[in-house]
């Protein structure tokens, strides 16, 4: 195997890296106010529309997507907001919109199960107050499990018609498909950690007009995370406040080899390869944790019959890096990430191994 393939990462996030990617982020500095940056960011986002199936205004923030879920509720939710939450993640928006201050509403389901479209039916209707916002979480990470964003976002154009829909899409673009027009979302994010496979650093996400206008509207946003700042530089071709150049080289050449050499449909078909091969390959001696029909195509959270951390450390031993059950997890499953760019016939030979090193 080439260096260029030998991927012996498999942590759901970051994932690795192309050795090609990192050599992007090593190009000669540009100010990001001179033309080659305007360049540069143009493409970006012409790139990240089709990524995000939109037609609507994209953007990249330098920071986490913990940042851009803060910023989601801190421009987007004046007062109240409903958050759905299936795992560690999709908690994390109630506990940033406590800390805002915000009135927090939760319509919970059990890890490793996804959030029923009639249960947030049930739940809109018996309330006669609307929410500002409701949050969904695209691909809990902690769980492996995926949501049904087009059916949940359907009920609540049904439902509640005004209330802003905002997505975690953080493990899921780049590896599962996110149709922001065609699900009528109005915010949506993911750190390019995960099936985008950077290294760690920006976030990009997608706004409708609907959000803006509710942006607009917002008092008390913030400087940082500003919406509005954001669409008025980007109006421009360029963003708010010093960003993570070396990012923005690495983000523009991941996005080209992603539309014009992978293309879009044949990554989805890969992770769906991958997401597969995993499950087949390591039925024998671990049961998949979460609900089978909602099982991720970017990372699978097991529970073995023997110790997952006696597994991990002696794949660490063998070279390869697995990631650790998250949260209530933590101590009963071990996760595989198979997300980014992970090569098919690498995730194979790992899996080998760890079949090994399982039923020894």
């Amino acid at each position: 195997m080439s260096a260029e393939n030998d991927c012996r990462f498999f942590v759901p996030g970051p994932t690795w890296v192309r050795p090609a990617i990192l050599r992007e982020m090593t190009r000669p500095m540009i100010g990001h106010r001179s033309a080659e940056f305007k360049e540069l960011f143009k493409k970006i986002v012409a790139d990240l529309r089709p990524l995000f199936a939109t037609t609507q205004d994209t953007l990249v923030a330098t920071c986490s997507g913990t940042g851009l879920m803060q910023a989601s509720l801190a421009n987007c939710v004046p007062r109240r907001v409903l958050v759905t939450t299936c795992g560690a993640f999709s908690e994390r928006w109630a506990s940033i919109a406590e800390s805002l201050g915000l009135e927090v509403d939760r319509l919970a389901t059990a890890w490793g199960t996804a959030t029923e479209p009639e249960a947030l039916r049930d739940h809109l209707r018996s309330r006669r107050t609307q929410y500002d916002a409701i949050t969904l979480t695209h691909n809990e990470t902690s769980t492996g499990i995926t949501n049904d964003i087009a059916t949940l976002a359907k009920v609540v154009r049904e439902e509640s018609p005004d209330t802003l829909i905002l997505v975690d899409a953080v493990s899921s673009l780049g590896g599962i498909p996110v149709k922001f027009d065609d699900w009528d979302l109005d915010v949506c994010f993911a750190s390019v950690q995960k099936g985008i496979a950077l290294p760690p650093g920006i976030t990009v996400f997608a706004l409708s007009q609907r959000a803006l206008a509710k942006t607009e509207k917002t008092p008390y946003r913030g400087t940082y995370f500003d919406f509005m700042q954001y669409k008025k530089h980007a109006n421009t071709d360029g963003v708010p406040s010093t960003p993570s150049i070396p990012h923005f080289f690495a983000l523009a050449a991941q996005l080209d080899a992603i539309l014009r050499k992978e293309t879009i449909e044949g990554r989805f078909r890969r992770h769906e390869a991958m997401r597969d091969l995993t499950i087949h390959k390591t039925a024998t001696y671990a049961k998949l944790a979460s609900d089978p029909s909602h099982a991720s195509a970017t990372v699978t959270a097991l529970a073995p019959v023997k110790d997952p951390e006696l597994i991990r450390n002696e794949m660490k031993r063998r070279g390869y890096t697995i990631g650790g059950g998250y949260g209530d997890w933590k101590t009963m499953t071990f996760r595989i990430g198979h997300m980014g760019d992970v090569p098919l016939d690498a995730l194979d030979r790992m899996l080998d191994a760890l079949t090994e090193v399982a039923r020894a």
